[in-house]
């Protein structure tokens, strides 16, 4: 209590002076001097919630262990700071699970630039999070931590927030590839760029900057939170097919696999994407990867539900690009291909049962999605609602949708009742049928 009631300062100038040190002298980090600075930070990571309140701090002492990563730093002698954090037996055990928890947290910091910071203090946790998962220790510490799948576990929350990062940074990224296009096609016709007024022409090109600057930050954003991603779900598929994550999950797939391998692809062919770190090639290798690291019936009957973006000849489209290009080997192509197929006979199954399910009554459905309740849960507020949408909107919100209070999952109340009674209505639908 005593250290926690001391300014922030304190601490703060320690990581300045790091960061200062890691930037102009990486030299002087003696290990004989350099421990016990190791041991404040992993200890101070590690316990933030009972030694730390600033947000901001938390963020500055995570920046100094991605100044001392590899990937930043290739100095031996700091390189060998992040072997005695990776080395340190507190942080063995707690580092991994602090800083999914801050990653999840730092959601909202309280400042008025918080929507904007969140991403570099993510990407800072993301490079760190990468050395930690190469570990067997903090590895290990990481699978223990995802065997809690409760809704409002620290897993689920870190996730969920991993997946709007993704969604969020992949499509501004996109959506300034396609302006970057836009402008270089105009100024690549001379005759009318100059038949343009000048002031026009000059509010285009500060906009060109702007969109490069962006997009570039973006899209290193982006890739490092869907690496993240992409080896999660290799090695621990089971979180992202929970029923709140899976269909926000398959969509986001779905939609950003549409704007590489669509019909308005080419809106993203830009002279020069290696400047802003635009490589089409891993991008869609990593999205093709996510699908097959999730390969499952649940994971399929997802993709197929989604109206907004799923067609056959999309993944049509991807396995010519990925033979094309060879990203991938027959092999995995062939399991794209099973996949794709399994997705196409589900999605054919769901528009037969759309047409037999058309006059579902309101009290089945519900009130947000305005879809058919499969397991429905009563609100403080006295809505009832499906238990997966209800789940989903928690992980973003602590509230009630319909009166902004305070809400729980604690607090939704099962209605068996009801519940049986929408099952009825199916199997009698059904029957008829067939």
């Amino acid at each position: 209590m005593e250290f926690a009631a001391l300014p922030d300062y304190f601490v703060e100038d320690i990581a300045d002076f790091l960061i200062f040190v890691l930037q102009h002298i990486p030299g002087v980090l003696d290990e004989l001097y350099v421990r016990d600075i190791v041991n404040l930070l992993v200890l101070l990571v590690s316990c933030t919630d009972k030694f730390i309140t600033n947000p901001y701090l938390t963020a500055k002492l995570i920046e100094v262990m991605y100044g001392v990563t590899p990937v930043v730093h290739m100095h031996p002698k700091a390189n060998k700071v992040m072997d005695m954090v990776l080395s340190h037996p507190v942080g063995a055990k707690h580092l991994a699970p602090s800083l999914m928890k801050f990653f999840a947290d730092v959601e909202t910091t309280g400042a008025s630039s918080e929507f904007f910071d969140k991403f570099s203090i993510r990407y800072h946790i993301a490079v760190v999070f990468k050395q930690l998962w190469r570990s067997p220790m903090h590895h290990d510490s990481v699978v223990q931590l995802s065997s809690d799948l409760s809704v409002g576990s620290t897993f689920i929350r870190f996730i969920n927030m991993l997946m709007n990062d993704t969604t969020y940074l992949l499509d501004e990224s996109l959506d300034c590839l396609k302006s970057i296009r836009d402008t270089q096609d105009a100024m690549a016709s001379q005759d009318s760029w100059q038949e343009q007024p000048q002031e026009l022409r000059d509010t285009r090109q500060r906009q060109l900057v702007m969109d490069e600057r962006k997009c570039r930050s973006y899209l290193t954003l982006a890739m490092a939170t869907l690496d993240m991603m992409h080896y999660l779900s290799q090695s621990l598929p089971d979180p992202f097919c929970r029923p709140e994550l899976i269909d926000r999950l398959a969509v986001m797939l779905n939609f950003n696999l549409t704007q590489l391998c669509g019909p308005k692809c080419r809106n993203l062919k830009v002279h020069n994407p290696e400047s802003y770190n635009f490589k089409p090639r891993r991008l869609l290798d990593r999205l093709v990867d996510i699908y097959l690291h999730l390969d499952s019936n649940k994971f399929v009957a997802a993709v197929a539900k989604d109206d907004r973006s799923y067609r056959m000849e999309l993944f049509e489209n991807a396995i010519r690009q990925l033979t094309k290009a060879n990203i991938k080997p027959e092999v995995e192509i062939k399991r794209l291909r099973d996949f794709s197929a399994r997705v196409e006979q589900q999605h054919i199954k769901n528009c037969h049962a759309a047409i037999a399910l058309d006059d579902i009554p309101d009290e089945f459905k519900d009130p947000l999605m305005d879809t058919l309740m499969t397991d429905p849960v009563l609100l403080p507020s006295g809505v009832v609602m499906d238990h997966a949408v209800i789940t989903r909107h928690l992980l973003n919100s602590n509230t009630d949708p319909f009166n902004r209070q305070a809400l729980s999952v604690d607090m939704l109340v099962p209605e068996p009742e009801l519940k049986q009674r929408i099952e009825q209505w199916l199997k009698e639908k059904t029957d008829t049928k067939q």
